[in-house]
């Protein structure tokens, strides 16, 4: 897999490439602003692109994502912004996933496997999943036997199939359920979900989950 890492700090961008080799991952290019990125966007070849929300210059990483969406070419952000304004604009251009600076090296390394999954099951695998008009969740056209919660986390997953949601999105749409929903509640759903249908749902710490793919 080929990767381009959008990032203007040496240090960061040098701790990425050393973590991406040892995932087999290659490094084609490092791109400090939005002129450098679309210069190598448009002259080499890649698989997808790590985007540093904040560059050097008037334009930042979310236009570099605008721009890579062009290119159908999937990307994550990476961020020091932990304001909800700025992750939700962001989350509107359909990121695979997030990583908060300072970066842990085992939640690059699992960002790492959502960008190797996600080109995967691009090219060999289509989950069994829908949903129907009436919001139920349905398995090759049958419907599953969820709770209430189930039913809305799952949904939502579905809707964002290899794109991370949020936290906040699941507590926004759990709102009116009778438990007290916090985050290890919302685990325990998440947990439920991957037993009884062998779903692959990636925990992104601290940002949210997404599912990836059916792992049978």
């Amino acid at each position: 897999m080929k990767l381009l890492i959008i990032e203007d700090e040496w240090l960061v961008a040098h701790f990425i490439a050393d973590v991406a080799m040892t995932q087999s991952i290659e490094v084609i290019g490092v791109a400090q602003s939005y002129k450098d990125a679309v210069e190598i966007i448009n002259t080499i070849s890649m698989d997808c692109a790590i985007v540093d929300i904040n560059l050097k210059g008037s334009q930042h990483g979310i236009d570099v994502a605008r721009y890579l969406k062009t290119k159908n070419i999937p990307f994550l952000f990476l961020t020091a912004y932990k304001d909800i304004d700025t992750i939700q604009e962001a989350t509107n251009l359909k990121p695979l996933s997030y990583l908060i600076k300072p970066i842990a090296e085992e939640n690059l390394i699992a960002a790492f496997m959502i960008l190797k999954n996600t080109k995967q099951v691009t090219v060999t695998q289509n989950h069994p999943f829908s949903i129907d008009d009436e919001g139920m969740v349905l398995k090759n056209n049958e419907m599953l036997s969820l709770s209430n919660a189930e039913r809305i986390v799952f949904s939502l997953l579905i809707k964002n199939h290899r794109n991370v949601v949020l936290h906040e999105t699941f507590f926004e749409h759990l709102w009116d359920h009778p438990d007290d929903i916090n985050n290890g509640t919302l685990r325990n759903i998440i947990l439920k979900l991957r037993k009884k249908f062998d779903l692959q749902i990636d925990n992104i710490k601290n940002v949210g989950y997404a599912f990836v793919s059916q792992c049978h």
